[in-house]
């Protein structure tokens, strides 16, 4: 029974740290499960025989558990930045990764790069073409 109510508590805690972004309830969320390793740790559940592979992997779980959601809160302030020419704020959370222009494989990325890739060939062959006939 002790291990079903901490398990409860731990999960329920876990749920709320990953649908807020205070950080203080991550660390609880966190911490919780630490909790349940330590309780886990000297009382395993069932017929799990401590020291065991089961046993060990139970713990390790927990462990990395506590730590991807302490580690969740990190990245999760608010940024705030100003459009600066439209004069509107916008509002964002967590990581935000840009992907290379290379990666992008949209159709209108596509053609983008093709067009860029002609201009800039235009103009080496334009460049290329006043060095070599200086006079012209």
């Amino acid at each position: 029974m002790t291990f079903l109510a901490i398990l409860g508590f731990v999960a329920t805690i876990s749920f709320l740290a990953f649908r807020n972004t205070f950080f203080g309830l991550k660390l609880l969320g966190g911490m919780s499960w630490i909790l349940f390793f330590l309780y886990i740790k000297d009382n395993p559940p069932g017929t799990i025989v401590e020291g065991s592979a089961v046993h060990t992997v139970l713990l390790v779980i927990s462990i990395g558990f506590g730590l991807m959601i302490v580690l969740s809160g990190l990245g999760r302030g608010i940024s705030r930045t100003e459009k600066w020419n439209e004069k509107q704020s916008e509002t964002s959370e967590g990581f935000h990764f840009k992907l290379p222009d290379w990666l992008n494989t949209s159709e209108d990325s596509q053609e983008t790069k093709e067009r860029k890739a002609k201009e800039n060939l235009e103009k080496y062959r334009a460049t290329m073409h006043l060095a070599l006939h200086p006079n012209k």
